[in-house]
């Protein structure tokens, strides 16, 4: 196990009943089905979504769609949550990358990313598409959300070229329009994605993450050059061109992640970019994310709305 595991979680009790009942709801027809069995993880119960597998055109509520790896072409899942509203190049996406050893299961349907999603467009937050893809690689346990040197795993590439065509079809969304956070070392991921990235997402919301290169399984080779590429605290210049949350546990113990937003944060204070610092009591668990999730997404609704005025 890395010094670093961030968002660890075991298959939960009873995940043979939920997947019969899915697969029951699934023949059944049923567009979106919540199935009435909840399951102690961690320390708060969780409900179990049904989830379909979704080729064709998409449809509201909870699928999983699958790409393909531009390295060994293995297909990999991306879970997919749209809200009951026409599908527009207006409607925003978050594309919520996880944290290690993780996977989109386990965020969507275990961790209730996606009823925390539904949850806050049902009480009135502003509509948006979730997008949980799989951030594992076939050669490295820890990716990074990154291109290894050896170019055995390409997990940027996958994210840039695969899953956003899969998940935005015909209406490609302009940056504005783009967002991408995680958790741990997908708060990692996702604010060095939009960094080197700030044509494609133009909001981030990075909980738990940190900003520095914490590199176990070597995915940058030793390679100076490839580790000065994806550290956050050295690509500023980018930040100017993205609107940044950071979310950090008053109580955090990780110590590859402890301090770091609060480091971020004063190197961004520093060069003049503006960004929202919420330091809340919690640690590095689950349960601290989601008492963090209603305010990150309040945060990119209100760029997102920003973006739409741009447009105008």
């Amino acid at each position: 196990m890395s010094r670093h595991r961030k968002a660890h979680r075991s298959r939960p009790p009873f995940a043979g009943l939920v997947l019969w009942a899915g697969s029951l709801a699934a023949a059944l027809g049923t567009a979106y089905v919540t199935v009435n069995v909840r399951v102690h993880h961690g320390s708060a119960d969780t409900q179990v979504e049904s989830v379909r597998d979704t080729p064709g055109p998409a449809r509201p509520g909870l699928s999983r769609i699958q790409v393909s790896d531009p390295a060994d072409h293995k297909e990999y899942g991306v879970y997919v949550w749209r809200p009951d509203v026409p599908e527009t190049r207006t409607l925003p996406v978050l594309y919520f990358l996880h944290g290690v050893p993780s996977d989109p299961k386990t965020v969507v349907e275990y961790e209730g990313l996606a009823k925390q999603v539904r949850s806050y467009v049902a009480d009135g937050g502003r509509p948006f598409v979730l997008a949980v893809p799989d951030g594992n690689g076939s050669h490295h346990d820890d990716t990074e959300w990154a291109d290894a040197a050896d170019g055995s795993d390409r997990v940027e590439d996958r994210l840039i070229d695969e899953v956003i065509p899969a998940v935005e079809g015909g209406h490609r969304r302009d940056a504005g329009h783009r967002a991408i956070g995680g958790f741990s070392m997908g708060g990692y991921g996702s604010m060095n994605l939009a960094l080197r990235h700030p044509a494609v997402f133009g909001s981030v919301a990075s909980i738990s993450g940190y900003f520095h290169v914490d590199d176990p399984s070597h995915m940058f080779g030793d390679r100076e050059d490839l580790i000065a590429a994806n550290r956050p605290d050295e690509n500023l210049g980018a930040a100017r061109r993205v609107k940044i949350f950071l979310a950090a546990a008053a109580n955090e113990t990780n110590p590859v992640v402890k301090g770091e937003p609060e480091r971020f944060k004063k190197l961004l204070d520093a060069a003049g970019i503006p960004a929202v610092l919420d330091i809340r009591p919690g640690g590095h668990d689950w349960d601290y994310v989601r008492s963090v999730l209603p305010d990150a997404f309040a945060f990119l609704s209100r760029a997102w709305t920003d973006a739409g005025k741009d447009r105008r």
